[in-house]
Formats: structure tokens, sequence, C-alpha cells
């Protein structure tokens, strides 16, 4: 008797000892202090804004646009698990997955280096026809490897499905999105190899 009573008080405790260590408290993650510089051109306005501890989406449209209803969207993503990653081999890999939903895929580096001392890469990726929606689709997307996060900003645009080298796209529009993507850039205001621009200010 005595026996199954200590043996009962020994499972109580060990349960009591587990339970105890399951609900220890966890340390915070360390808040950031990359600073993704970029903003949505004039006029467009967020439809959608995702942010939790691994992975912050924000969405936009043009004015007259909606979320289900849109031709051009621009996307801010930025993801802690894949901190690290080469930006080459993720849009090599965004190139893959379309792949499987396209009719044909034509695919253009651009550029792979670094800005403001960060690995980055931006890559054209044209879609003949997307088996879901039965459209073309022009994106241009650049990732950029950042200490805590890898960013990943993407613009793409809805169009009628085309043939190979025969997007039905303009030249200038492209241009235009060319110029967008070169003011987007990655900073750190704790390092000094990745120094902000309010940063460079205060300091002269």
């Amino acid at each position: 008797m005595k026996r199954s009573i200590m043996t009962k008080s020994l499972c109580i405790a060990i349960w009591l000892l587990l339970l105890l260590q399951g609900c220890a408290v966890t340390e915070p993650e360390p808040e950031s202090t990359e600073t993704l510089l970029a903003q949505p051109p004039d006029g467009w306005k967020q439809t959608y804004q995702m942010n939790n501890v691994t992975t912050r989406l924000t969405e936009f449209v043009p004015s007259g646009q909606t979320n289900t209803d849109w031709d051009t969207r621009l996307s801010f993503e930025s993801f802690r698990d894949l901190a690290g990653a080469d930006p080459i081999e993720v849009l090599l890999n965004e190139v893959e997955q379309d792949k499987e939903r396209c009719s044909f895929i034509q695919h253009f580096n651009l550029y792979s280096g670094y800005e403001n001392g960060y690995p980055t890469s931006i890559r054209l990726i044209m879609c003949g026809e997307n088996e879901r929606t039965e459209k073309g689709e022009i994106e241009l997307i650049k990732a950029i490897q950042g200490n805590d996060y890898l960013y990943i900003v993407r613009m793409l645009e809805r169009i009628p499905p085309f043939e190979v080298n025969q997007p039905d796209f303009a030249t200038g529009k492209m241009a235009q999105w060319a110029s967008y993507f070169k003011m987007v850039s990655l900073c750190d205001t704790a390092r000094e190899e990745h120094s902000c621009p309010e940063a460079e200010e205060s300091s002269e």
C-alpha cells in the first residue's frame, strides 16, 4: 500500500515538473534594426497586410483596383526563416514554381550584385498564360539577402495571353518599373556597413 502511494506521488511530481518546463518563459526574438526603404507609387492603396514573427507581407494596387479585381499588384515580403538565402537561387526557385502553372516561362537576370553591402538580385519573369487566371503575366522581382530577413519586392501585371517573345506590354512601363526598383534598398541603423540615409545625414 505504501509503495503504491509513493509511486503515485512520484508520478505526480514528474508530471508537475514536465508541466512547469513546458510553461517556461522564452526570451522574445530581438527586434530587427534593418529597414526596407520602399514606398508604393503615388496613388496606390494597400489591400492586404500580414505581420508575424517570421513573415511580413504587404500588398498594394493602383487606384481603382481592388484586392480581388486587379491588373497590377506590388508586394513587399520579408521572411526570417530565409535570412541568409542566396537571392539568385531564391528567384530561380520562383521560376521553377511558375513553370508548374504557366504555358511557358521566359526569364532574364537583370542584375545580381551588391547594393548597400547586401547581396541582391533582380529578375524579369514572363508567363505566357497562367492556367488558373487564363492571363499572361509580366513580373519583376527583387530579392535582397538581409542579416535578419530575406526581402522580396515584386511587381506583377496581368495581361492577355501571349506567345514567346510577344508580350503585349509597353517598354515604357518596364522602364518605369526598373527605375522604381532602383530606389528600393535595404539598410540597418545598427551596422555602419549597411548605413541608412538618415544616419548619414545626422553624422554630417
